[in-house]
């Protein structure tokens, strides 16, 4: 499986880290080359196609994207470089996985989701965190029922690294924080499901646009969630907490300790056995922990861009979609459908209606021969 990668920065990092460590854990049938990767500077592409492994580097990203020894392409690019880049790989012919967000905005996003179901190739979203097996074993525990019906969600990710920054970024640049924590709508939609309304709250410190938002959002059945982040909450560096409460049981999930879940079970309390259970989720039961280590022998954040890529690529080399715990292009235009309507509340001052049908957009991608 030959793989080119578009972007070198720290997240193509990452996700070439993954690609050579899937190799060594459950290979799959066929193993893993990395072709080729594109990026903007040429001494940093040749410098990372050294260090990582790649057999060649350009400052072209079409001669990756539609390349023919490259076999599966991976976008890392900034947001705004996205939709060119996936569409022309998409086109080719290639399965391509695209670091989150999909694109800029819904409208964006659900045209790249059309061209995909169009070409019949496989396709997914970034949304790494939903491979993390205490997040997964989460999900697993939603869809049985064991935690009864939904009452809330909440959702919380704070971060500094614009805290102390003088550098103002583009709108479409990354920089909006609600972009940048488009994580929080895709667990929201993971786990919760989709909200019917909602009403936001953005503040610009020290960026262009917005550097926190927050959101009350509601789901069916008069349940109730809240999404917030920040990057200028100082002394946080990855405060990512996951909580959902049901009827019958409760969960939550810290990213700064990623492999315990938290779960309450009201019949625990009825037989004087109440309190949150703290599951270190590394038993070979557990999903994904079959692949690693003995029980006790935790997994770090990388992990989960390892289990991300081996469901991608398997279903790659099927020729089918990824399976439903993974995030497709759909989930992307979702997740963006809940980004736009974040950032319009706020804009407009009041409570919005969400409309996750999805209707043909107005083309905006053009046939990528004119941005070569």
């Amino acid at each position: 499986m030959r793989i080119g990668l578009l972007g070198y920065g720290w997240i193509a990092r990452a996700h070439a880290h993954a690609l050579r460590t899937l190799d060594h854990i459950a290979p799959l049938p066929r193993r893993i080359e990395l072709a080729a990767v594109a990026g903007r500077d040429a001494g940093r592409a040749a410098a990372f196609a050294a260090e990582l492994g790649f057999s060649r580097a350009t400052t072209r990203w079409a001669e990756v994207a539609e390349a023919d020894d490259v076999d599966v392409v991976a976008v890392a690019t900034p947001v705004e470089a996205h939709a060119a880049a996936v569409a022309a790989a998409v086109r080719a012919g290639k399965p391509t996985l695209c670091e989150k967000p999909l694109g800029v905005d819904a409208a964006e996003a659900g045209e790249l989701a059309e061209l995909a179901a169009e070409a019949g190739v496989t396709t997914a979203v970034g949304f790494n965190y939903r491979y993390v097996p205490a997040v997964m074993l989460a999900k697993e525990l939603v869809d049985s029922g064991r935690l009864g019906l939904l009452r809330h969600f909440r959702g919380l990710y704070l971060q500094d690294f614009k805290a102390a920054s003088t550098q103002s970024r583009t709108t479409h640049g990354g920089a909006s924080a609600v972009l940048d924590y488009i994580h929080l709508a895709d667990m929201l939609l993971f786990l919760a499901g989709e909200p019917e309304a909602l009403q936001a709250q953005t503040t610009r410190f020290v960026s262009e646009t917005n550097d926190q938002f927050a959101a009350v959002l509601e789901l069916r059945d008069g349940a109730t969630a809240t999404l917030e982040a920040s990057r200028v909450a100082l002394g946080w560096k990855a405060r990512e907490r996951i909580e959902v409460n049901g009827s019958d049981g409760s969960l939550w999930w810290d990213l700064e300790d990623p492999n315990r879940l938290h779960v309450y079970l009201a019949d625990d309390e009825r037989e004087r056995l109440g309190g949150f259970r703290d599951v270190l989720v590394t038993d070979p039961s557990h999903p994904f922990l079959d692949q690693w280590w003995p029980p006790g022998h935790v997994l770090g954040w990388e992990h989960a861009l390892v289990h991300q890529w081996r469901d991608f690529l398997t279903a790659a080399l099927d020729g089918r979609p990824v399976p439903a715990r993974q995030a497709s292009f759909e989930d992307g235009r979702r997740a963006a459908v809940v980004a736009d309507a974040i950032a319009a509340s706020a804009s407009e001052g009041r409570r919005l209606e969400l409309d996750f049908v999805a209707r043909r957009a107005r083309p905006r991608l053009e046939e990528t021969a004119s941005l070569r």
